[in-house]
């Protein structure tokens, strides 16, 4: 077993041969190391999307004490994203309203708006100019919370989002943003509108099942995965495209094609390489591979995104590409609730961007862009461009 994970080859050349995708040809499931434990990586397609939706992967165990960690803040068993069964199904179905279909389309207005602002400063950095306010904006006003308070929020959430965290530091930023989040409830209590707090405070204070405890737990999921990984895959979906000025062009030249580019883009870029992990409730089979009850298992989502039984070629970026829905933001039961918001602000910000400003470029040699290497996703420190 020689295979580690996290993986380490570095997260600016996409476009290179990755951890995964020489892993992948070993086998659909490679035994490895996450620190001091055996994990298993499935690595095809057709794996994970197995452990995403077979209920013998349990998010539940892999909260428990020594359980597979890849995110310390999203290995609270409080969360949506750790619950299994009818409980996560009651907790998600309070929530959902929020991002449904529906209530995303009456968002297309004010999400247009906000893009049209930022673009009309002309922002020379587009990941401090577009990339992070537009999904901050649109989730705090999703919520209830004021944009004002922005940078606590980006602040807190940049530490909740570190894949190597102390147990102190993840009990600060908790503290911190929960107690942000437990001064917007009583708000709400007494000033309530038509947004996400006031609805779950209402639903709480009516016998809903979340406890006080639960509620700000999922608060603080929301507000921070709720915009994050927005905010860093707009930046990788615009240096991809500027790193593919033919495709780039196709997309100016045939606006129509934004919904299959950005189900491309999404594939293509590998924004992280895993979603969270699972731990098995039985012995069960995958992709031939017998895993014994309590083996810990971890979907390698973007390498199940260059599969080429399912994306043909699929290290070339085609913004046409037809087919099956990469696994980006999952699969199954925890698929990410925010998918259509994310896509929405996505297809506009980028239909946006590059109505404006057609001859977009790198106003910098790509060698000296930088990456926050704290996280497990690629998040460009910055995007200086010109036209």
């Amino acid at each position: 077993m020689s295979a580690t994970f996290p993986f380490t080859t570095p997260r600016s050349l996409d476009n290179e041969p990755e951890a995964q995708t020489l892993l992948a040809s070993e086998g659909p499931v490679v035994l490895a190391k996450m620190g001091p434990i055996d994990i298993w990586l499935a690595l095809s397609y057709a794996a994970c999307k197995q452990v995403l939706t077979d209920p013998r992967f349990s998010r539940e165990e892999a909260t428990r004490p020594g359980g597979p960690v890849t995110i310390p803040s999203a290995a609270n068993p409080l969360v949506l994203t750790s619950m299994e069964g009818g409980k996560h199904a009651r907790t998600r179905k309070l929530v959902a309203s929020a991002f449904s279909p529906r209530m995303v389309a009456t968002l297309e207005p004010r999400v247009q708006a906000i893009v049209d602002a930022l673009l009309d400063a002309h922002p020379a950095d587009l990941v401090a100019g577009l990339c992070t306010p537009l999904p901050t904006m649109v989730i705090c006003e999703l919520l209830g919370a004021p944009y004002s308070d922005a940078p606590d929020i980006r602040r807190w959430t940049g530490v909740l989002m570190t894949s190597v965290l102390t147990p102190e530091e993840l009990r600060q930023a908790e503290n911190d943003m929960q107690g942000f989040l437990a001064d917007l409830v009583e708000e709400k209590r007494v000033r309530p509108d038509d947004k996400l707090i006031t609805a779950l405070v209402e639903a709480h204070d009516e016998g809903g099942h979340l406890t006080s405890a639960e509620m700000l737990a999922n608060l603080q999921m929301l507000l921070a995965a709720g915009h994050d990984t927005t905010v860093n895959q707009l930046g990788n979906s615009l240096l991809t495209l500027l790193r593919h000025p033919a495709e780039m062009r196709r997309l100016i030249d045939d606006p129509s094609l934004i919904d299959t580019a950005v189900d491309e883009l999404l594939r293509y870029s590998r924004l992280m390489a895993a979603t969270l992990p699972r731990v098995t409730t039985e012995a069960v089979e995958l992709a031939g591979v017998r895993l014994e009850k309590g083996a810990a298992v971890l979907p390698i989502l973007s390498s199940a995104n260059r599969d080429p039984s399912v994306f043909p070629d699929p290290d070339r970026l085609d913004l046409g590409r037809a087919g099956a829905a990469p696994l980006a933001m999952g699969f199954g039961p925890h698929y990410c609730l925010g998918a259509q918001l994310a896509k929405l602000e996505l297809r506009i910000a980028l239909t946006s961007v590059l109505k404006r400003f057609p001859g977009l470029r790198l106003a910098v040699d790509e060698s000296e862009l930088a990456y926050r290497m704290e996280t497990n996703v690629r998040a460009l420190v910055s995007l200086p461009v010109t036209w």
